[in-house]
């Protein structure tokens, strides 16, 4: 067994009881697929980028089990991964203790709001699922992405991923609106129906989701601009006819970035942007939902809600 499943496997056993082994392999399932989770969503940023890490000095922020080290120091990239959290640090040091040798990989507890690297020391960002995760709120986040900034070299990529607030279905509880209601309603909802979720948070509040408006606004008042004119890294002229059409309808009435479950966005320092339109594939009749697809979504969602 590797370092990475003893070290799971122990927390489990302290955390649920050792006779508690459903809960134990729920968890361990979890924490085990972050790993393919993180390296899926990697893929689906170079499905949109010509993104080459060889030489690269990579940084994961909120890495949590470090799940990306492997790749990319299989690619020749140097990884750095940050955690607030020792909890998870732990995790990251198991899982990189593992990595061949001569793998170039180191963690580093810091906040996400302060990292621990100078100017333009960075080429590739990543900040998968981080963001709705900084309790305080735009102020924190808006912090967050100052720093990104900094640290990023001229030429730097920050790769971002966050659900959208608008989407009705909650990805952190499996649920069905929480996030519109009070934090004190949402937290009796949530603690109702999938009661599990306080295993990892105190409240409801601890999760910051951001509607379109918003993350596009904090971007740019952080000095970033997307590659892309949609969150999806796509271009309207990336879709099939009747898509681009829908694409830009709702772009004249104020809905461009809405209509999108999910925020995958490819961001550079604003003075950069142009030069580095050259990333950008060449993408021709993307699907609006290529991942995981509409039906599948929806399916994946019920099953989830109905599971109590």
């Amino acid at each position: 067994m590797s370092h990475f499943a003893t070290k799971l496997r122990s927390h489990a056993e302290a955390k649920f009881g050792a006779s508690n082994r459903s809960a134990i392999e729920s968890w361990l399932g979890y924490w085990s697929s972050t790993v393919e989770r993180n390296h899926a969503i990697l893929q689906f940023f170079r499905s949109k980028l010509n993104l080459n890490l060889k030489g690269k000095r990579v940084l994961d922020v909120g890495c949590g089990t470090a799940g990306l080290s492997q790749l990319v120091t299989r690619e020749g990239g140097v990884y750095f991964g940050c955690d607030f959290f020792e909890r998870m640090l732990d995790f990251g040091q198991a899982f990189t203790s593992d990595l061949p040798p001569g793998a170039r990989a180191a963690l580093v507890r810091s906040s996400a709001m302060d990292l621990p690297f100078a100017d333009s020391s960075i080429d590739v960002a990543i900040g998968f699922d981080v963001i709705e995760h900084l309790v305080g709120g735009e102020s924190w986040q808006l912090q967050f992405l100052r720093e990104i900034r900094r640290v990023l070299r001229p030429g730097g990529l920050l790769l971002l991923t966050t659900p959208n607030r608008l989407c009705p279905f909650e990805g952190h509880t499996f649920l069905i609106g929480p996030q519109f209601l009070p934090i004190s309603i949402a937290d009796r909802y949530i603690r109702w129906v999938r009661p599990q979720f306080f295993r990892e948070y105190h409240s409801y509040a601890e999760v910051q989701l951001l509607m379109p408006g918003r993350m596009r606004a904090l971007l740019v008042e952080a000095g970033l601009s997307p590659l892309h004119e949609l969150p999806w890294c796509t271009d309207p002229e990336n879709y099939r006819p009747a898509t681009r059409f829908l694409l830009q309808f709702c772009h004249a009435i104020g809905l461009g970035w809405a209509v999108f479950y999910k925020f995958q966005i490819a961001a550079v320092k604003r003075e950069s942007v142009d030069a580095l339109q050259a990333l950008k594939r060449a993408v021709k009749n993307e699907a609006f939902f290529p991942e995981p697809g509409l039906r599948r979504l929806l399916k994946k969602g019920i099953a989830l809600m109905a599971r109590r």
